[in-house]
């Protein structure tokens, strides 16, 4: 049996239509899963804050000294400012390489440990500096931001995570304490270091 035209163009005009709504949603749902990133400036000459939808963090300045650095493998005189655009790309990068960095995965014994799987549960410190090849890149230290009420109870708990804290070497402490290279020119994770536990 065949439809009239006017009957047949309404269908392949609602086709269309839900085929945009569907299009239009998942665009919506996908710029809502984007991390934002704002930088603003903290009380420290030598810090800048760093603020997103999914995590925290501090950019130390080139002007933060040297001697309060201790970053394995990286030359700390010649450093760079990251900008709000690094930290983008270095997040972005993160996100798509850390799982396969990630294996095996040293030092975290279930999957509540996996720093693959927990990336918004870490606050950020952010150094840039540029390596012997000439390259930009961002060292990450992640300290872990989600102690729950009966983790302070218990004692654990990280005071460190400030906007205006000095940067720090963590031993022992497990997954809850690690770091990684991102290097802006290669876009490449590189130097995956999770902490060992005591």
């Amino acid at each position: 049996m065949l439809l009239p035209a006017n009957r047949q163009a309404s269908d392949v005009g609602g086709n269309i239509f839900m085929k945009l709504l569907t299009l239009v949603s998942i665009l919506l749902f996908l710029e809502g899963c984007k991390t934002t990133i704002k930088t603003f400036d903290t009380s420290d000459k030598d810090k800048i804050g760093v603020h997103s939808n999914k995590f925290r963090g501090t950019i130390f300045k080139s002007s933060y000294p040297k001697d309060k650095l201790f970053i394995s493998g990286a030359d700390s005189i010649n450093r760079f400012t990251p900008t709000n655009e690094d930290i983008q790309l270095a997040e972005t990068i993160l996100k798509q390489q850390i799982e396969k960095l990630n294996n095996p995965r040293v030092n975290q014994f279930h999957k509540k440990q996996y720093v693959d799987k927990n990336l918004n549960k870490y606050f950020r410190q952010y150094v840039g500096f540029i390596n012997d090849k000439g390259d930009k890149v961002i060292h990450i230290n992640f300290y872990w931001d989600k102690y729950t009420l009966l983790d302070r109870l218990h004692g654990y708990d990280d005071e460190r995570r400030e906007y205006t804290s000095d940067f720090v070497l963590t031993l022992d402490g497990g997954s809850h304490y690690w770091n990684v290279n991102v290097n802006l020119t290669t876009n490449k994770l590189e130097r995956l270091e999770v902490n060992g536990l005591a």
